[in-house]
């Protein structure tokens, strides 16, 4: 056994061990950070070129929407008679000075002219300037020679006047077929380049020999991205496209790239800067978005810094890793005598993890369990809130809606009879019940929960929650004939409780009287007492129907108890849960049959009040 270990004990106690081990180290770092670096410079690339791309596409857009709204204008004018009459006599005329411009406020344009056959302008919008182009021949610009061929022309360069910027529109003015002018129409382009500066790149737009007419830096205006060929500068000498001074050439964006055009909707590489171009767009411009490569740099240094902080640690580790091995190594060599108790330990730690790892496999299994069963119960909960939820919306909802249905039944009658008025006032309380039902579905999570303070701070007026909930069902007791009694209630009279979830409660009761009384009172009516107190309320609704067993009174609040066959035995639970949410309180009390009256029921509704007022007077009006 110790000739087998002796050899590689032998090779990490070499000296020579650790240097080996140091250059591997070196070795793999700096190709891991080659790699980094590579793949790190192409994700950057990747990811400016679709930024760049998406900026250049937008910009285009802009300026092709801004431009495209002038675009028409020349051809529109051109055909105007008052216009053609003037160029027709070819003399300069102060009318259509004033014509053109008129025409320039409506069209927000910087510039109309008019030129005659040979180019000169002898009328100009801008006649009271002292730049103003008339008497000027621009017959030497494209946008006027090819206008005189009777073609339509766009053109762009510096005014030779005005000395500004201008994106140009020109159109032939025909007469007898012959064009006997050119009306042309300059666009401003600094307010449009002031958009520019919102990007979040920087932004040339060039004309086709990659002239900067347009950036949001301006030192780059007038210069060109690439060397000028013999023919581009013979044309802009000729044609005078950016004044008397050919743009220069400073390379800073493709110098020592060896590119000489821009390949459309690429990336170009150079030195300084990643820029992505567009293809020439019909109106002759395009459009360069473009990046200082110190923001690639930044970003690709950044990752190179993090493999080297990520990579010495894995290298102190692996160092670490490397030392213990040597050690171990020293002590197997200086232990070889102890291998028997080390298996014997072994074997021992064996069975020790055995018993572990049942031990551990017993735990997974009741985590397991105990995680079903908690699952199964908490489903259980969803399904019981989400019965209960179901047929609160079922009986919180069907009174507004026999209302809405009795509303509409007595519309159609009314209808018949022509009585509009009324028909509309109908409409309106079916208006303000479907807003009830959309309220009272959003009060709804106030039935499942207890409300906390903080959410319980609303004040309802009662005497406006009792009108609204007898306005209700006023058609439903007129229907059923049954005599409300409603007290004269004073308005200072405020209560501790949302005005929707008090009408609801009160509605609530009131119907219950009006089922309990129907085919069982001769004379039905619903009587409603205030009582206030130092700090609370009472409400007392009364009827005289037939009330009901001492049994049915005790079970009368629980959930699901009705009397009714068509009820669920939710409304009298649900608006005790609604008082004692705010800290309110339900109670009934059944009336002794006397010679008078037969019996009935009373249920009184005890809540804060928020005021203190004096006692409401018990005075009754009777409303049938």
């Amino acid at each position: 056994m110790t000739q087998k270990t002796s050899e590689p004990i032998v090779n990490l106690l070499n000296p020579k061990a650790l240097r080996h081990f140091l250059l591997l180290l070196c070795a793999v770092g700096i190709s891991g950070l080659a790699l980094t670096h590579h793949y790190a410079t192409q994700y950057q690339h990747d990811q400016w070129q679709q930024k760049l791309e998406r900026q250049a596409a937008q910009v285009s857009q802009e300026v092709d929407y801004e431009l495209a709204k002038f675009e028409q204008i020349p051809n529109l004018l051109s055909h105007d008679p008052r216009l053609l009459k003037a160029v027709e006599r070819g003399t300069p005329s102060q009318e259509l000075n004033l014509l053109l411009s008129d025409w320039l406020k409506q069209s927000l344009a910087d510039t109309i002219y008019v030129h005659d056959r040979t180019g000169l302008v002898i009328a100009s919008s801008n006649f009271q300037q002292e730049d103003t182009f008339v008497g000027s021949s621009f017959s030497y610009r494209p946008y006027f020679k090819n206008a005189r061929r009777g073609e339509p022309a766009q053109y762009v360069g510096l005014g030779v006047r005005s000395n500004k910027r201008g994106y140009f529109f020109s159109s032939p003015l025909w007469v007898n077929e012959e064009v006997v002018g050119v009306i042309t129409v300059k666009v401003n382009l600094e307010q449009l380049e002031q958009r520019l500066s919102q990007t979040t790149t920087d932004v040339l737009i060039t004309d086709k020999h990659n002239v900067v007419f347009m950036s949001n830096l301006p030192d780059w205006r007038y210069r060109a991205l690439f060397p000028l060929s013999s023919s581009a500068i013979i044309e802009l000498t000729e044609t005078r496209q950016y004044g008397d001074t050919l743009p220069e050439y400073f390379g800073e964006l493709t110098a020592h790239s060896g590119v000489t055009e821009f390949d459309d909707n690429q990336l170009l590489l150079s030195p300084n800067y990643l820029a992505y171009a567009t293809h020439l767009l019909d109106k002759g411009f395009r459009v360069v978005a473009l990046i200082n490569h110190n923001s690639v740099l930044a970003a690709v240094l950044q990752a190179d810094i993090v493999f080297l902080i990520l990579y010495a640690l894995i290298a102190l580790i692996a160092l670490a890793w490397f030392q213990t091995l040597v050690n171990k190594a020293r002590l197997a060599h200086l232990n070889v005598s102890l291998e028997e108790k080390v298996v014997q330990r072994t074997l021992v730690l064996s069975e020790a993890n055995q018993k572990l790892q049942q031990t551990t496999r017993q735990y997974e299994q009741s985590q397991q369990e105990l995680k079903q069963t908690q699952q199964e119960l908490t489903q259980a909960a969803k399904l019981a809130l989400l019965g209960e939820l179901s047929a609160s919306i079922n009986h919180e909802i069907n009174q507004p809606l026999s209302a809405l249905r009795t509303y509409t039944e007595n519309s159609q009658r009314l209808l018949a009879m022509e009585k509009y008025p009324m028909v509309a006032d109908n409409l309106g309380k079916m208006l303000t019940l479907n807003d009830t039902i959309s309220e009272v579905i959003a009060r709804l999570k106030v039935f499942t929960r207890k409300a906390t303070h903080d959410s319980h701070n609303e004040i309802s007026v009662l005497h406006d929650a009792v009108h609204t909930a007898t306005s209700i069902l006023s058609n439903k007791l007129i229907k059923q004939g049954v005599t409300l009694k409603v007290p004269a209630i004073d308005y200072d009279v405020k209560l501790a409780i949302h005005s929707v979830e008090l009408e609801q409660v009160l509605i609530n009761l009131f119907h219950n009287a009006a089922q309990a009384m129907e085919n069982h009172c001769i004379d039905p009516q619903i009587s409603i007492a205030v009582q206030c107190h130092d700090d609370s309320c009472d409400i007392l609704v009364s009827d005289n129907g037939p009330g009901m067993s001492d049994e049915a009174l005790a079970k009368i609040f629980d959930p699901f108890f009705t009397t009714k066959p068509e009820g669920l035995g939710l409304g009298l639970t649900i608006s005790k849960r609604i008082l004692e949410s705010y800290h309110g309180s339900l109670c009934a009390y059944k009336h002794q049959s006397t010679e008078q009256q037969a019996g009935g029921m009373t249920f009184i509704v005890t809540l804060p009040i928020v005021n203190q007022n004096k006692r409401t007077p018990e005075v009754e009006n009777d409303h049938e």
